[in-house]
C-alpha cells in the first residue's frame, strides 16, 4: 500500500467515525483534493463511499471555465473529469499516473501543472488536445458500456429461461404437497396459494426446497424427490 493509500485509508476511518481532523489530516485532505481535481464535497464523498463522482459535471464544467478565460481554474476541472473517467475509486487515483498508458492522463497533468506559465497559442492547442483525447475515451468506455449491458441482457434472457422452469417444478411440489397433506389428514395446517409459495428458499448446495406452513410447520422436499412435512422441531408427520 503507497503513503497515498494510507493517508486515504486514515482520512476514510476518521470521517466514517465522525472524529475531528487535525492539521496534518487537514494538510491531506487538501493535498488529495489537488491530487484528484475534485472538490472538497465530492473527496469527502468518494472517501466515505468509494465512488468517484460524476466525470460529465466536470467535464462540463470545465469547458464553460475555459470559454471565460478562467484558465486555472478550467484545468482543475478538466483534471477533475479524467481522474473521474478513467479511476473506480479515490485509490486508483495514487497511482494513476503510474500505471495508466493513455496519453489523455500526460497531456491533461502537464496542462494542470503548468496551465499558467503557457502562452495563449501553447494553451489553446494542448487544452484542444486534451479534449480530444478526453472524448476519444469516452467513446471507448461507452463501448465497453454497451458491451456490459448487452452480456447482462444474455444473462437476463437466461435467468428468464430459469425462472419458469422453477415455477413449473414448484406447481409440480404443491400438488405433491396437497396430496400429501389430504392422505394425512392436515387440511388445517396448510392453505395453498401461488403466493404462499413466495417465501420457498433454494439451497443450491443441499439442493433442498423448505416452505413453512401459515401453521407453523415445515414442508420440505430433499434433494432426491423426497416430501416431509414436519413440526417446529423438526419430527417428520408425514412423508412422500
Amino acid at each position: 500500500m503507497t503513503s497515498c493509500e494510507e493517508v486515504i485509508e486514515k482520512l476514510r476511518a476518521k470521517l466514517l467515525k465522525g472524529g475531528p481532523f487535525s492539521k496534518t489530516d487537514e494538510h491531506n485532505f487538501k493535498e488529495l483534493c489537488e491530487l484528484t481535481g475534485w472538490t472538497e464535497e465530492d473527496v469527502r464523498n468518494a472517501l466515505m463511499s468509494g465512488k468517484t463522482p460524476s466525470f460529465h459535471k466536470y467535464f462540463t464544467e470545465a469547458q464553460r471555465l475555459e470559454l471565460w478565460l478562467k484558465k486555472e481554474e478550467a484545468v482543475r476541472k478538466l483534471w477533475g473529469a479524467v481522474t473521474a473517467l478513467l479511476c473506480n475509486n479515490i485509490k486508483e487515483v495514487c497511482v494513476l499516473e503510474a500505471v495508466s498508458v493513455e496519453p489523455l492522463v500526460t497531456h491533461a497533468k502537464t496542462l494542470y501543472c503548468y496551465a499558467d506559465v503557457l502562452s495563449a497559442e501553447g494553451f489553446k492547442r494542448r487544452w484542444e488536445k486534451c479534449i480530444k483525447l478526453f472524448n476519444e475515451v469516452v467513446e471507448r468506455k461507452g463501448g465497453l458500456v454497451e458491451e456490459k449491458r448487452a452480456e447482462r441482457r444474455r444473462k437476463l434472457k437466461e435467468i428468464y429461461k430459469h425462472y419458469w422452469r422453477v415455477r413449473d417444478l414448484l406447481e409440480e411440489i404443491e400438488m405433491e404437497i396437497e396430496e400429501l397433506v389430504k392422505e394425512n389428514d392436515k387440511e388445517d395446517f396448510i392453505r395453498y396459494s401461488e403466493d404462499e409459495f413466495a417465501p420457498l428458499r433454494f439451497h443450491r448446495q443441499e439442493l433442498e426446497l423448505e416452505y413453512q406452513t401459515d401453521k407453523g410447520h415445515y414442508v420440505i422436499v430433499d434433494k432426491n424427490g423426497g416430501i416431509y412435512l414436519c413440526e417446529k422441531d423438526g419430527k417428520i408427520i408425514a412423508e412422500r
